[in-house]
C-alpha cells in the first residue's frame, strides 16, 4: 500500500498526563504531533502551521474548547482550509456529544481515551493510507496480560489501583508508569491546592480542581478515588457544600495516601536521574 507523507495532528490539552498518552498513541500509528496546552495557543499553532487534525479538550482553564472552536473557524476561512477537530471530553459529558457536534466538532472522544476508536477516527479523518495500522494489535488489544506482565512486581500491591484498567487506557506499561509518575509528581501540590480552595470557599475553582483529578484518577486505574473526586465535582457544579465539607477531608486523605503508596516509583525516577 502507498504511504503518504506523515501526517501531523495538533494536541490540545492542558493535562500533561493526556497530552502523553494521545501522542504515544499518535505515533504507534505512524502519525506525527504537535503539543501545547490551552486554546489560545491552538491558535497561534494554527495560525503558523497547517495540520490535518486538531484532537482539543472541552474544559480548560483558560478558554474551553467550544470557544477556541469558533474561533478556529474563523481562522480556517481566513486561511481558506478547513481541518477536522475531534472534541476529547470526560464520560460526564457523554450526554453533550450532540450538542458538540452542533458546535462544530466532527467527533467526540470520551475519555480515557480507547486506543481503537482513536485509531477509527485517524483512519476516518487523515489522509487515506496515512495511518499505519498494525493488523494484530489494532484489532484486537490482547497483548494486555503482556503489558501487564512488565511492570514491576510492587505495583501488583498497590491498594486502590486497577492495573488492568491503567494499562488499558495507557496502551503499554511504559506509558502506564509514566502516567502514574506524573500523578504521583503532582499529589501534594494539588493537594494542597484543593484543601485551599475549599477552606477559602472557592468552589468554582475547586470542581475545576476536582474535576482533574477525577479525570486523572481514573486514567490511571484509581478507580474509588475518581469515583469520590466525581461526587464533589457534581457537589461544587450544584452548590452542594454540606457533601464538599463532608467529603473532602476523605478525598484528601485518599489522595494524599498514594503519596506514599507510589513513593518507590519517584525513588526510582530519583535514582535513573542520578545516573543519567
Amino acid at each position: 500500500m502507498e504511504m503518504h507523507p506523515q501526517p501531523c495532528v495538533l494536541i490540545v490539552d492542558d493535562m500533561r498526563v493526556n497530552r502523553t498518552i494521545l501522542s504515544s498513541l499518535l505515533a504507534s500509528s505512524g502519525v506525527a504531533s504537535d503539543l501545547t496546552t490551552s486554546g489560545r495557543e491552538c491558535l497561534d499553532l494554527c495560525r503558523e502551521n497547517d495540520y490535518d487534525l486538531i484532537l482539543l479538550d472541552h474544559r480548560m482553564p483558560d478558554m474551553d474548547g467550544v470557544d477556541t472552536l469558533v474561533l478556529l473557524k474563523d481562522l480556517f476561512r481566513e486561511k481558506g482550509k478547513e481541518t477536522p477537530v475531534i472534541c476529547h471530553t470526560t464520560e460526564d459529558a457523554r450526554d453533550n456529544i450532540n450538542l458538540y457536534k452542533a458546535a462544530g466538532f466532527v467527533e467526540v472522544l470520551i475519555k480515557p481515551i480507547q486506543p481503537q476508536q482513536l485509531l477509527d477516527m485517524l483512519v476516518k479523518y487523515l489522509p487515506k493510507g496515512s495511518v499505519r495500522v498494525a493488523e494484530k494489535a489494532q484489532e484486537d488489544r490482547s497483548n494486555l496480560d503482556k503489558e501487564l506482565n512488565e511492570l514491576p512486581e510492587w505495583t501488583r500491591t498497590l491498594p486502590g489501583i486497577d492495573l488492568a484498567v491503567g494499562v488499558e487506557n495507557c496502551e503499554t506499561a511504559e506509558d502506564y508508569l509514566d502516567a502514574l509518575a506524573v500523578f504521583a509528581a503532582s499529589i501534594g501540590e494539588k493537594s494542597d491546592e484543593i484543601e485551599r480552595l475549599w477552606n477559602e470557599g472557592d468552589f468554582e475553582a475547586y470542581t475545576l480542581k476536582v474535576h482533574s483529578l477525577k479525570s486523572m484518577a481514573r486514567l490511571i486505574g484509581a478507580n474509588l478515588l475518581s469515583s469520590l473526586a466525581a461526587d464533589l465535582e457534581y457537589a461544587g457544579k450544584h452548590g452542594d457544600t454540606e457533601t464538599i465539607k463532608e467529603k473532602t477531608p476523605m478525598l484528601l486523605s485518599k489522595y494524599r495516601a498514594y503519596a506514599k503508596y507510589l513513593s518507590r516509583l519517584m525513588d526510582e525516577d530519583a535514582a535513573e536521574e542520578d545516573r543519567a
